[in-house]
């Protein structure tokens, strides 16, 4: 079989060395990715990371020419190049005829190769249709998403802000679905600080923290049942609240805790999930239940340290995102494909805001992800990309402010 073009440069991607940890190589992979880039209009720009953790953050642009503010009316197309394993360990890159249909294997090829794939490969077919679409395309590719791209967090919520679409390039499910629902997380690192004395001869001087603790998870428990039951919240989806970690006290029996850490982890479907649970966790953290005979009561704080928003369905843009689910099936002879809500988050996510639309799971199908037999399922390539191209069109009207 005659390789195409999106086989081509799937291939010269796949065979370019891109661990996470090998931040050179990520750079010499970013620069296959410029050219095809820059072969379509866009103006490419770097970002850096201040810490010196990571290489630079590939931002592409091509402003529309209708708009003189090149800062607003961006489509934002996210992806990364950074992967798990190294060509040495899986082999380079290959097609391969199975009972399962033709499949191609390689590091990286679903996560997430053949999404930068599919990505340009719609862009490619789109603006050799369409040379001067009346909306600018915004193209994001991190070097560290294996790593969670923690340098770039704020700086994807600048860019949320200043788009009026995000589209991720993360693999499809399993099923060929697209995720149009992912969970944010918000993580909360809690000190609770009593005051210690002796067990067998303190006579209510003491504050117990280790107590104090106790009520706090209690009540984080029934919280949790509450507001999954008023959001009407189904298994895997919506609220979790989790203890991942507990320490404190002197290791010993006969003193009274004063001091206990907790690292909470809470999660949630949208963003009146995340508020609503964020009021009630600040009532249950501001009114201590631990007191001495003195009236004292136990001192709690708190700090978040990982921020994660989530991003939803929303109804005004259900038709929209059906058109394009049914594009795919009908590329893909499949019956139907719907949209669907997967667990984790993505660096789509550090883009989401109230009203934005955000879809992820837009490269191809395949599996085995992170491992040695690491696949894709090679017709997919091509249908992806081209029902992309077939709905961009519906998709920038959407974008369009009403004249």
């Amino acid at each position: 079989m005659k390789s195409s073009r999106i086989e081509d440069f799937l291939k010269e991607l796949v065979d370019s060395p891109s661990q996470t940890s090998k931040q050179d190589d990520v750079r010499r992979t970013h620069a296959i990715l410029v050219d095809a880039l820059t072969g379509m209009g866009f103006q490419i720009d770097w970002r850096r990371d201040p810490s010196g953790k990571t290489d630079d953050l590939l931002v592409a642009e091509r402003p529309s020419l209708h708009t003189n503010d090149r800062r607003t009316d961006f489509i934002t197309f996210v992806s990364h190049v950074d992967t798990v394993l190294d060509p040495t360990e899986v082999g380079p890159y290959r097609r391969v005829t199975t009972p399962f249909g033709i499949r191609a294997h390689g590091a990286g090829i679903i996560d997430n190769k053949g999404g930068l794939a599919v990505l340009v490969e719609s862009l490619r077919l789109f603006l050799s249709r369409n040379h001067s679409p009346a909306i600018g395309f915004r193209v994001i590719s991190s070097p560290d998403e294996e790593n969670g791209s923690s340098a770039w967090h704020e700086t994807y919520r600048e860019f949320g802000v200043k788009s009026v679409a995000v589209l991720g390039f993360e693999p499809a499910l399993d099923d060929g679905s697209i995720v149009s629902s992912r969970r944010g997380n918000r993580w909360y690192d809690i000190s609770i600080r009593g005051t210690e004395a002796h067990a067998g001869r303190c006579k209510g001087e003491e504050i117990n923290a280790a107590h104090e603790a106790a009520r706090i998870v209690s009540r984080l428990l029934n919280l949790r049942d509450r507001l999954r039951s008023e959001f009407n919240n189904q298994p895997g989806h919506g609220i979790s609240v989790h203890v991942g970690h507990i320490e404190g006290g002197r290791k010993r029996h006969n003193i009274v805790c004063g001091d206990v850490q907790i690292k909470l982890d809470t999660r949630f479907s949208n963003f009146s999930e995340r508020e609503c649970l964020h009021s009630e966790i600040l009532k249950i953290l501001n009114s201590p239940e631990e007191n001495s005979i003195n009236g004292d009561t136990a001192s709690v704080s708190f700090k978040i340290v990982d921020d994660c928003p989530p991003f939803d369905e929303n109804s005004e843009t259900r038709s929209l995102v059906d058109e394009l689910c049914q594009l795919i099936a009908t590329s893909e002879s499949r019956r139907s494909l719907q949209p669907a809500k997967a667990g984790g988050a993505g660096d789509v996510n550090h883009m989401s805001r109230p009203g934005l639309l955000v879809l992820d799971g837009l490269g191809p199908v395949g599996g085995h992800m992170h491992t040695k037999d690491e696949f894709l399922e090679f017709a997919t390539l091509e249908t992806r990309a081209q029902a992309l191209c077939d709905w961009y069109p519906s998709l920038i009207k959407y974008c369009l402010p009403s004249q």
